[in-house]
């Protein structure tokens, strides 16, 4: 009788294990509650036990430990039902494989360490209690975390593999007891491991996968950081210029009065020196709004002040973009690299020659054209790059193929025209 009762906490304790921390299976959090339920159905567990038993008392205990696991959750009852069979299976592996390692440390045979049912007791609670200990250890275990939610294939993957799985070792274990015949057991045993070999492959291209995924959301994590910043930046601006336009019309009637001086004394020099001076810091004081979204601004700000800074004549001619539905993010890319390689060549332009930066965008029948042209230098050599000739290739060839990546993904279309002294890139999508 003890031994059923102290068979069935087990059990339950590390279905309990699989759901509550694996599975992440909301549970009541009523301690009494809990220990009632697990205490009250120790009585038939012993009498299916004893008076129902068919060879295989292991299902009984299961099925009790399943009906407290049905009472015990919080509105999760049809995935407990569901994962039951992956959850069986599963910890039927892990008994048997702890019990394979406990023979062999304590240098038992398999057959000699099995044949004393409390051993293999011991075998089964060392999966819940290394779990607890770690649980103990561990705060993130102790944190509560979204359920996991199987999808139909990943499910049958599951079943599947467990199934098979404990198919294999429970016919080794059969095998070490001396209970089970090989040659009976040859074809359904190599179907088995054939479907564990193609799981185990399929397993480490989806994980393979999953890290190329995952090395990709990195990446674009760190380009919204930076777009971040700069639109931080961007915002920082904004703010500095509303105070200076405040500071401005502070003075406007100071300015007036100067104005209305140079007038009555007929100085039109002083007086067009005078509006000439205003005129520039009015200038100063306008905040570029380009398309209309927050993020993509502040890039294209960053690189308008790049370009100023250079002397670069910067023309701009567009539309606002917001309402144009496309993602933030691919106009960061393609303004970014567009505009980066136009003012890295429009400063290397020769001595003489027009540095100018041209930009012009918009939308068109539902499309969004974008064209950013840039004065270069005249090289003779060309060569390929990414698939195109181009005169300036030192200054185009990077950036290029994440443009045509983005544009790509929108099934657009990505142009590029060449000139003598003139580089010219045309997005359609």
């Amino acid at each position: 009788m003890a031994f059923l009762v102290t068979d069935y906490l087990i059990n339950l304790l590390s279905y309990y294990i699989a759901y509550r921390w694996i599975i992440c299976v909301p549970f009541r959090k009523n301690l009494l509650l809990n220990i009632g339920v697990m205490t009250a159905l120790c009585p038939l567990v012993i009498v299916l036990c004893r008076y129902y038993s068919f060879g295989y008392d292991r299902a009984y205990i299961s099925l009790v430990a399943l009906l407290a696991l049905l009472i015990l959750v919080e509105g999760r009852r049809l995935l407990v039902l569901l994962i039951f069979p992956i959850a069986f299976f599963a910890l039927g592996v892990i008994s048997i494989l702890v019990t394979y390692f406990l023979s062999f440390a304590t240098g038992i045979t398999y057959s000699v360490f099995m044949a004393s049912g409390w051993r293999g007791l011991a075998a089964e609670a060392v999966f819940p209690a290394s779990y607890f200990l770690f649980c103990a250890v561990s705060r993130r275990l102790r944190e509560d975390r979204e359920t996991v939610v199987f999808s139909v294939p990943q499910y049958l993957i599951a079943l599947l593999g467990s199934v098979c799985l404990f198919l294999i070792i429970a016919v080794s274990q059969g095998m070490m007891e001396e209970k089970t015949d090989l040659a009976t057991w040859i074809r359904p045993l190599s179907f088995c491991l054939g479907i564990v070999g193609l799981m185990f492959v399929a397993l480490v291209l989806w994980q393979s996968n999953i890290e190329k995924k995952a090395l990709q959301y990195k990446m674009e994590n760190e380009y919204y950081q930076l777009c971040l910043k700069r639109q931080e930046t961007h915002i920082r601006e904004i703010v500095e210029n509303d105070q200076k336009i405040r500071r401005f019309r502070h003075d406007v009637n100071a300015h007036l009065t100067a104005l209305e001086q140079c007038v009555q004394e007929n100085d039109l020099q002083q007086l067009k020196s005078y509006v000439e001076r205003m005129r520039a810091e009015t200038r100063k004081l306008e905040v570029q709004k380009f398309t209309g979204i927050g993020v993509v601004d502040a890039i294209i700000s960053e690189w308008y002040q790049k370009a100023n800074n250079e002397q670069i004549l910067w023309e701009w001619e567009g539309g606002l973009l917001a309402q144009a539905g496309m993602d933030a993010y691919d106009l960061c890319v393609i303004f970014s690299n567009l505009l980066s390689n136009a003012v890295e060549a429009a400063e290397q332009v020769e001595d003489g020659r027009e540095r100018k930066i041209g930009i012009s965008c918009g939308t068109f029948r539902d499309k969004i054209c974008i064209r950013v042209s840039n004065t270069c230098r005249n090289n003779r050599g060309t060569r390929k790059r990414h698939g195109t000739t181009k005169s300036d290739y030192q200054n185009h060839g990077f950036g290029l193929m994440n443009i045509r990546n983005t544009v790509a993904k929108a099934n657009g279309e990505f142009h590029i025209i060449e000139e003598p002294g003139l580089f010219v890139a045309e997005i359609l999508m």
